[in-house]
C-alpha cells in the first residue's frame, strides 16, 4: 500500500505552513509523525528535521537575495530572535546574511554590456 506522502507535491508549501516543524508536517499531510521520520529519509537520505531546516535555510537565501532585511525573513521563517536566525544562515551558508545580502546587492547593480 503506497503511502499518501507519495502523492504530495507541494513540500516547500506545506513545510512552510508548518513552521518548518516535523509533527506540524505531519499534520498537514494528515499522517502520523512517526509516518512522516519514516518516509522523509527515503525520500531524502535526511532526517524530517535536518530536511526541513535544509527547506528554510534554502527560503532564507531566496528572500535574502529578493532584498528583504535579515529582520524580515528571520520573522518570515519563523525565528524568535534575527541573532539565532543570523547564526543559523552563517552556519549553513558560511556567510552572515547582512553579508550575502550585500553581495546580491552589488551583484543586482551591475550593468551588463
Amino acid at each position: 500500500m503506497a503511502s499518501r506522502l507519495t502523492r504530495v507535491s507541494n513540500w516547500e508549501e506545506l513545510a512552510e505552513e508548518a513552521g518548518y516543524n516535523p509533527k506540524n508536517l505531519a499534520d498537514r499531510c494528515g499522517v502520523s509523525l512517526r509516518q512522516l521520520e519514516r518516509f522523509i529519509p527515503q525520500a531524502t537520505g535526511k532526517t524530517p528535521q535536518r530536511w526541513l531546516n535544509d527547506l528554510r535555510q534554502q527560503k532564507a537565501c531566496e528572500l535574502i537575495a529578493s532584498g528583504q532585511s535579515v529582520k524580515e525573513v528571520s520573522i518570515r521563517l519563523g525565528y524568535k530572535q534575527s541573532s539565532h536566525f543570523s547564526r543559523e544562515f552563517k552556519r549553513f551558508h558560511g556567510v552572515p546574511p547582512s553579508e550575502r545580502q550585500t553581495r546580491d546587492s552589488r551583484r543586482g547593480d551591475r550593468v551588463d554590456g
